[in-house]
């Protein structure tokens, strides 16, 4: 099955959804589940960002494009979109279905399960609500979060230790549980036995921002292009201009607090102290001892040692040095709370 409609009319007329063939529960049965659902939407099942991208080629002016996938599908998506539409052309809205692993987008965005979404969006008129959001430039790529540390090594682990996962037990390493198990019993030791590396920020852009201990945002006014914003042990670094890394995890809890900047934050504790914090990270707890929030347009991170690098979620392998910068252009992503 081609797993396309190209209907013109009908109620989701407009509407075009692609579907991760490589996703937690993509496939060509959700892709038909999408299409019977959404009468006149097209809805193609893909593979790689090259079919993407010419998919959306010959779209007819979408009211919005859909990824049912995980962040990562999203982030395809978005790349795929912002080499199809010119620069000066604004991008379409886009949404999420949240048939990933972790979800994070899907879930700040307030996505409910599939069935409901698919009725949800049948019997939607336009304008539909969106939000905007800005994404952040890494290594050639737009993306709304990445990490450098423990968080890139959890999802290494969480993703050997799913693949080697049979019966019963695969069902359980597909939750929450199976990630906090590979934190626990899998990163942690690794991380005991060779410890932390250092990582150096510099301030590549004009002016930065912090958070202080009440919440508020805060002009570091003795910062300049060139500063360093950081010199020390480091546990994780991530960026993220949204405000979940997945399962309800809230890493930035301030991610859209400045918009036009990119949230990076620094945890410097070492993996005892994380995992005595884990209730307190996965809340977004603040103000967090170790904890250290910046907002910049332009970032360079310098490594004491190579450090395992994901970007939304997909590990990217290791890394000594990494740029990042705020992205020139934004997107507006399907706001599913308006729509409930």
């Amino acid at each position: 099955m081609n797993a396309r409609t190209d209907a013109r009319s009908g109620p989701a007329a407009g509407l075009a959804v692609l579907v991760n063939a490589n996703a937690k529960r993509g496939g060509r049965r959700i892709a038909v589940q999408i299409a019977q659902a959404l009468p006149g939407a097209s809805v193609r099942l893909t593979k790689s960002i090259s079919e993407i991208a010419a998919w959306m080629r010959v779209l007819d002016r979408p009211r919005c494009i859909l990824a049912a996938g995980g962040d990562g599908s999203a982030i395809a998506m978005i790349n795929a979109a912002a080499e199809v539409w010119p620069e000066d052309a604004p991008l379409p809205m886009f949404g999420v279905f949240p048939l990933g692993t972790g979800n994070g987008w899907a879930h700040a965005m307030g996505a409910p399960k599939l069935d409901r979404c698919l009725r949800v969006l049948r019997a939607a008129r336009d304008p539909l609500p969106a939000r905007t959001y800005g994404m952040f430039e890494i290594e050639g790529k737009m993306a709304h979060f990445a990490g450098c540390g423990y968080d890139a090594m959890i999802l290494d682990d969480y993703k050997t230790q799913l693949a080697q996962s049979k019966g019963p037990a695969s069902i359980v390493s597909k939750s929450v549980y199976g990630y906090l198990s590979a934190t626990l019993f899998r990163t942690t030791p690794k991380i005991v036995i060779h410890g932390i590396p250092n990582v150096i920020i510099e301030n590549l852009g004009d002016d930065a921002y912090t958070v202080s201990a009440d919440g508020k945002v805060l002009r570091l006014h003795d910062v300049r292009r060139g500063s360093v914003l950081y010199d020390g042990p480091v546990g994780v670094v991530g960026a993220g201009t949204s405000p979940e890394f997945g399962y309800r995890f809230k890493a930035f809890p301030f991610a859209e607090r400045m918009p036009g900047y990119v949230n990076i934050r620094v945890y410097d504790a070492g993996p005892i102290k994380a995992v005595a914090s884990i209730p307190q990270l996965w809340r977004g707890t603040h103000p967090l001892l170790g904890m250290h929030d910046w907002f910049v347009k332009d970032a360079r991170l310098t490594f004491s040692r190579l450090v395992p690098l994901q970007v939304g979620g997909d590990a990217l392998g290791m890394r000594r040095s990494v740029e990042i910068r705020i992205a020139p252009r934004a997107v507006r992503m399907l706001d599913w709370r308006r729509m409930l």
